[in-house]
């Protein structure tokens, strides 16, 4: 087997031939590696990922295996890998240029990040395994991921080499993949095509511009695929050219990109056109039939009733899988390889055809002869005399299981986005609530203000004060992760250093903040207090711009946040009641306190020392 590394920075770093591990003698295990939580070793083996943590040793000049998520690889046969073993004792080679362990010691001495692809191949140079990589240090560890692409690659490379499809990769509007059909399609070579812009030169301007509509939101993953059909005709009415346009969303080089599909269905579209005008004419649709389905996957079958003759094209069998092309055909064969809900939506949509609904398609799976699960379209179209009597059907049946298997891969990719935008949309309501409860406090406090028959110079610096600290809360939101959380350091600190500015206060300012997220309520409550502490020491507590001191500490305790107010002032009155607060600023506090289910403390020491004590909260 042959392994190759390949990185986008580098191109193509080495490639070795690897028949098996080497033997892992006891002296390239390191007896002491650090213990692991058994948590995250739970979480990390419920990743399809396949991530390796190294641990250097000597210096950095080699490593030795921590943790593999997926040990379980090297259980079987010869490869006895574990823990500890030294790295270069297995992926280690002579050859001192191409050599992974350099690969290593170079992202762990420089911190430079590694990503590529990383290739199995057989001798014959048939791909087994084709896996994005990403190395990176973390701390003393480096951490080895590898994403296994190798489905999403064969499929590709599957649809590339399509016989029957032109094909196209589109990004950022340029064609950056193209097979030998897609070229000949649009007459031109595949090295003219590769890095020109997608054209619309030809098509009629409404589906060039919906075409380009679709490419649009398919890039920006808005939309996943579209479909198409691009005809034109002769003078006489007659068909000249009839294709199938298809553009979905696919990940080249792990960049959105559209992959365009171009089917030619001329012949299908003639043939489909000979079957209403020659019905009675067997040999005829055989023929025809035969044509149509040659190089393709769906079964093409017409019946008259009257007459009880039927024609089927002869790939049934291929895609049914009968190796003796034996099974009887009928027109109700379909029946016999489905199951279950299948089976029931076969037979509703069979007797849903009437004069007045003759066409239906739907889409099942089937279990062939070989016990293979496929994915069948089926268009069935039942003709009628004029007494409304069934007189015979044209059906098509299209294998469409690469397709299916791909969208349902792409569904889930959608879905999974999908939820992300519903969380954000419920964070940004959640924003947007904060906003309407900050201003019915700030008109509380004005209220209150007012009622207390305070000059109206005070309210206006009194106001100036709480919308910054209203303005500082909800930038501090809105550059949090998720809209509801803040961190509390940053946002208490930019609260009182705000407020000395305004104020032109030379208060020195000491913060023993600790890194907590709390919730945005309640954040919101602890800085307008916090607002009103500092009001309070800058109007009362150093009489003639005296010196002096502010100290903010706020940490856990238990399940609890403690909160400690000091400063080196001339304190607070020694009749102070904080259950019945004579003065403005402490009955804020105090009811600001009350919102978050708090309790407060107040302290002579060599100045006003104030606590205060509540439960955090999980709503936000």
């Amino acid at each position: 087997m042959k392994i190759a590394y390949f990185t986008y920075d580098d191109e193509k770093l080495f490639e070795f031939k690897a028949y098996k591990l080497e033997s892992v003698e006891e002296e390239h295990i390191i007896k002491d590696i650090p213990q692991m939580e058994d948590e995250k070793i739970e979480f990390l083996s419920n990743l399809d990922e396949e991530i390796f943590i190294l641990l250097p040793y000597n210096d950095g000049e080699d490593f030795y295996l921590k943790h593999f998520n997926h040990l379980e690889y090297f259980k079987d046969g010869d490869n006895n890998f574990k823990m500890g073993t030294l790295i270069s004792h297995t992926v280690g080679r002579k050859d001192e240029e191409n050599n992974l362990v350099n690969m290593f010691r170079e992202v762990y001495k420089t911190g430079e990040k590694k990503t590529g692809i990383l290739r199995y191949m057989n001798d014959d140079g048939k791909l087994l395994k084709y896996h994005d990589f990403h190395y990176f240090r973390a701390g003393d560890e480096l951490f080895l991921i590898h994403k296994d692409k190798t489905e999403i690659k064969m499929y590709r490379d599957h649809t590339l080499n399509d016989e029957e499809l032109g094909v196209a990769i589109l990004q950022d509007g340029k064609i950056v993949e193209l097979n030998e059909n897609y070229a000949m399609y649009v007459h031109k070579t595949r090295d003219q095509m590769l890095g020109s812009e997608y054209g619309f030169k030809g098509m009629k301007p409404e589906l060039a511009e919906m075409i380009k509509k679709e490419i649009e939101l398919i890039s920006l993953q808005k939309s996943p695929s579209y479909k198409a059909p691009i005809s034109a005709y002769n003078n006489d009415g007659s068909i000249k050219f009839f294709l199938n346009g298809e553009g979905s969303y696919i990940a080249y080089d792990n960049r959105p990109a559209v992959l365009i599909k171009i089917k030619d269905l001329t012949q299908q579209e003639i043939a489909k056109n000979r079957i209403e005008s020659s019905r009675d004419s067997k040999t005829h649709l055989k023929d025809t039939f035969e044509s149509l389905t040659k190089h393709s996957k769906t079964i093409v079958s017409y019946g008259r009733y009257s007459e009880d003759k039927f024609i089927v094209s002869d790939n049934f069998y291929d895609v049914i899988e009968d190796e003796s092309r034996s099974y009887p055909f009928n027109p109700g064969i379909v029946r016999d390889f489905l199951m279950g809900e299948d089976l029931e939506l076969y037979d509703a949509m069979m007797d849903s055809l009437s004069p007045a609904n003759p066409e239906v398609e739907f889409t099942t799976s089937i279990m062939t002869l070989k016990l293979n699960i496929k994915y069948i379209r089926h268009h069935i179209k039942r003709m009628y005399d004029s007494q409304g009597n069934a007189e015979c059907y044209v059906s098509s049946h299209q294998d469409i299981t690469d397709e299916a298997t791909y969208a349902n891969s792409l569904k889930k990719q959608i879905f999974d986005k999908n939820e992300i935008i519903k969380d954000k949309d419920v964070q940004i309501k959640e924003a947007h609530h904060n906003i309407k409860n900050s201003l019915n406090i700030l008109l509380s406090l004005l209220r209150m203000e007012e009622h207390s028959h305070i000059p109206l110079g005070d309210i206006i610096e009194d106001t100036k004060t709480h919308l910054k600290s209203i303005s500082v809360m909800h930038e501090k939101i809105y550059q949090s992760e998720n809209l509801v959380e803040i961190e509390l350091k940053g946002y208490i600190d930019s609260i009182v250093e705000s407020l000395f500015d305004i104020y032109s206060s030379k208060i020195q300012y000491i913060s023993k903040v600790d890194d907590i997220k709390l919730n945005a309520k309640q954040a919101k409550s602890l800085g307008l207090i916090v607002n009103e502490l500092i009001n309070n020491t800058v109007k009362h507590a150093f009489p003639d711009d005296a010196p002096g001191k502010v100290e903010i500490r706020i940490g856990r305790l238990d399940k609890k946040i403690e909160v400690e107010y000091r400063d080196s002032g001339v304190g607070l009155p020694e009749d102070v009641d904080f259950d019945n607060p004579t003065s403005l600023g402490l009955t804020v506090i105090r009811n600001l306190t009350k919102q978050i289910d708090g309790e407060i403390e107040y302290a002579y020491d060599n100045g006003t020392c104030i606590k205060i004590l509540f439960t955090e909260s999980d709503i936000f």
